[in-house]
């Protein structure tokens, strides 16, 4: 993995103007200074339905503001090292009459095979009023790589069985799984993602599974999943032990689900759980508790059977 020194990077603004045109002026600012993420997790596999319930969203936004006496203003990213693509624009331009405006750029950062997007990358952007005057500002991203990323996606008619057990004590994570289904299914994924020396806002493990329209259209179709994910408080986890079983003989038309574990970084010890399920002839059983000796202890415990949709969202902090 990349060690990463963030470097924090002042907003500068630097105004040029000619002696003719002292007066005028123009400004521009970018927010906040630096920002830490990683490449965006699910869009991996081409044609994969997205989820916009339960995923993980792992774009960043800066604020672009421009000020002037003198318009019109041409605004401008200057990318350099940073991959044109990352960015959601490129230009824009302050027009009469607005005088200031501010802008949200936003940046998303891909998981592509085979390219680590790790590193430090400076943002600069550029304003340039009617009159020559110029204005210049920079921000500092920092993306981080997984150490550690398996990622499944299945489509089509037949059946499938995924079990997995995963463990890493660094972070205090356990994780089992056995997952089954045997009919037809538009889109399957079930994706994990390690990053131990997670900075910012970054998770160190998190998990994201979506099922989309499955159909046990074959004889004996069904499909099954029993989920379980344990950070150990003696280890120095959360002490969270979060356990889910689903279960459909009819349709699944919707599910996801994720698991964002922080053991280090800005939100160190927390894990939130978020699942989504729509289903016919089927149950749902979600099981979290929480213990952390002679501190907290807390248990609760959902089943839900039929027709149903049925969402749960829950958050864990260790004191």
């Amino acid at each position: 993995m990349k060690k990463l020194l963030p470097v924090a990077i002042l907003v500068v603004v630097v105004l040029f103007c000619s002696a003719s045109t002292a007066a005028a002026w123009v400004s521009v600012s970018i927010t906040p200074e630096e920002q830490v993420t990683t490449p965006q997790i699910s869009e991996f596999w081409f044609g994969a339905t997205p989820s916009g319930v339960c995923k993980a969203n792992k774009t960043v936004t800066y604020a672009v503001t421009v000020e002037t006496d003198s318009l019109p203003v041409s605004v401008a990213v200057i990318p350099g090292e940073t991959p044109t693509s990352w960015f959601s624009w490129l230009a824009q331009t302050l027009l009469f009459p607005d005088t200031s405006k501010t802008w949200p750029l936003n940046m998303k950062i891909p998981l592509i095979a085979g390219k680590d997007a790790g590193g430090q990358y400076t943002i600069t952007v550029t304003a340039v009023a009617s009159d020559g005057c110029t204005a210049q500002a920079t921000a500092t991203l920092v993306v981080q790589d997984h150490d550690y990323v398996t990622e499944t996606f299945v489509s089509g008619t037949g059946g499938t069985i995924l079990k997995e057990k995963f463990s890493d004590l660094d972070v205090a994570t356990k994780v089992e799984k056995h997952i089954g289904f045997l009919g037809e299914v538009d889109c399957f994924t079930k994706n994990e993602y390690l990053l131990k020396d997670a900075k910012g806002g970054n998770a160190n493990f998190e998990q994201e599974a979506v099922i989309s329209e499955f159909n046990a259209t074959i004889p004996g179709g069904y499909l099954y999943g029993s989920e379980r994910f344990q950070s150990c408080a003696a280890m120095g986890g959360t002490g969270v032990d979060i356990k889910e079983k689903y279960l459909s003989y009819d349709t699944m038309e919707s599910r996801c689900e994720n698991i964002n574990h922080h053991m280090t970084g800005d939100l160190a010890r927390k894990t939130e759980l978020c699942t989504y399920n729509s289903f016919t002839n089927g149950s749902l059983m979600v099981d979290a508790r929480q213990s952390v000796p002679c501190t907290k202890k807390l248990a609760e415990r959902q089943e839900f059977f039929g027709n149903l949709t049925a969402a749960k969202h829950i958050i864990f902090r260790r004191p």
